[in-house]
């Protein structure tokens, strides 16, 4: 059986396993990405692993890679938190119906129109909530829900 992703993080901080000693399968389960996504979750190594990003597109293996990781890196356990994004926003349902009429999109398009307009235009969400006669209070609550800060 192959090792997992969090096998191959132990194997070069914690038990130093050389590249050679990795199984075929063992080889095939490593991915440069994966392990530099996990390892950019530890304040500790996020500048070096950006640093060696660098150089894991193309100019060195997978063998490379983890040799560099297994010399550079500390012998030492770690627990690596993976942090997931928040992938859906809290809209309320009448609200939601709002933004789908007025934009002509489906729910899960104006999901991903709200999460852009909220960074790029606040204001415009607001406007248009105001133009469907939302009161204030509604308004308040959709703001605080989406840490909207008051540009008025």
């Amino acid at each position: 059986m192959s090792k997992n992703i969090f096998d191959h993080i132990k194997g070069v901080t914690f038990k130093k396993t050389n590249w050679n000693e990795l199984s075929d399968d063992d080889v095939k389960s490593w991915s440069n990405y994966m392990i530099s996504r996990f390892f950019s979750m530890e304040m500790e190594f996020i500048d070096i692993i950006n640093y060696f990003q660098r150089y894991t597109n193309g100019t060195l293996s997978n063998k490379d890679y983890y040799t560099l990781l297994l010399h550079a890196l500390p012998k030492k356990s770690y627990y690596l938190k993976y942090v997931k994004p928040k992938t859906k926003i809290d809209i309320p349902l009448d609200i939601l119906n709002i933004f789908c009429k007025y934009y002509e999109l489906s729910k899960s398009e104006v999901y991903q129109y709200v999460k852009m307009l909220i960074k790029e235009n606040p204001k415009e969400l607001i406007d248009i909530l105001k133009n469907y006669g939302i009161d204030n209070d509604q308004i308040s609550v959709f703001k605080k829900q989406l840490q909207i800060k008051n540009e008025e």
